[in-house]
C-alpha cells in the first residue's frame, strides 16, 4: 500500500475515474503504451520520494507529478457519482477544489514514512474499459506488494484512472464511503463538502 498513497490519499477517505458530460470519451490504451506510462510514471515517483530533497520540497514536486498523470477531476467526478446531479454548480466547482486539497496535504503527510521504494512493471490486461498495468511495489524492511494501475485515454493521453489492491478497486470503495457519508446526512452535498473541508483542516494542522 506504499505508492498507491501517494496517488490516491487524496481522499483518505479515497479513488477514481469516470468519464462524465463535458469530458471527452476514454478510449482503450494499448497494452504496451500503458505499461511504458506507467513505468515512466513510476520510475518519476521513485525517483522524487527516494530523493535527497526536503519533504516540502518533495511533497511540491509530487503533487504536480499527480496533477499530470492522474485523471484527478475524472476521478473526483466518479467519487461523487449519482451526486453529481444533486449538488449545485457551487458545491460541484467546491468538491473538486477539495478534492485536489485533499491530495496535496495527504501527500505532504505521508511523505515522511516513504523511503528507499522501488516499482518493477510486470503484465499488462485489459480490465472493462481499462487497461490495468500490473506492478510489484518493494520498500524496504516490507513484503512486496502488487499494485494493479488501471490505465485510460482522457483528452488525448493516458491517465491512471483506478488502483487495485488485492482484487479491490479503489474507486469504487471510495464512491460507496462518499455516498454513505451523503445517506446518513439525508441526501445533503454539504454534510460530506463539510467533512471534506474538516477533513483538510485536520490535516494541515498536524
Amino acid at each position: 500500500m506504499y505508492l498507491r498513497r501517494f496517488i490516491l490519499s487524496a481522499v483518505a477517505c479515497a479513488p477514481m475515474l469516470a468519464v462524465m458530460s463535458g469530458t471527452a470519451q476514454a478510449q482503450q490504451v494499448p497494452a504496451a503504451t500503458a505499461q511504458a506510462f506507467i513505468n515512466q510514471s513510476g520510475q518519476q515517483l521513485v525517483t522524487i520520494v527516494n530523493s535527497s530533497a526536503s519533504t516540502s520540497q518533495k511533497a511540491a514536486q509530487l503533487h504536480q507529478l499527480v496533477e499530470q498523470i492522474v485523471a484527478v477531476d475524472q476521478i473526483g467526478d466518479y467519487v461523487l457519482g449519482r451526486y453529481i446531479n444533486v449538488a449545485t454548480p457551487d458545491q460541484h466547482t467546491q468538491f473538486l477544489q477539495l478534492f485536489h486539497e485533499l491530495l496535496s496535504y495527504n501527500i505532504t503527510y505521508q511523505i515522511k514514512a516513504y523511503a528507499g521504494i522501488s516499482l518493477v512493471v510486470n503484465n499488462a490486461a485489459p480490465l472493462g474499459d481499462d487497461m490495468v498495468v500490473n506492478t510489484t511495489i518493494n520498500a524496504p524492511g516490507k513484503a512486496p506488494e502488487t499494485v494493479g494501475w488501471a490505465v485510460d485515454e482522457v483528452n488525448g493521453a493516458p491517465k491512471i484512472v483506478d488502483v487495485i489492491v488485492a482484487g479491490t478497486s479503489l474507486r469504487i470503495t471510495t464512491r460507496n464511503d462518499y455516498a454513505s457519508v451523503v445517506i446518513d446526512n439525508g441526501g445533503a452535498v454539504s454534510a460530506l463538502l463539510n467533512a471534506m473541508q474538516n477533513r483538510v483542516t485536520q490535516i494541515a494542522a498536524q
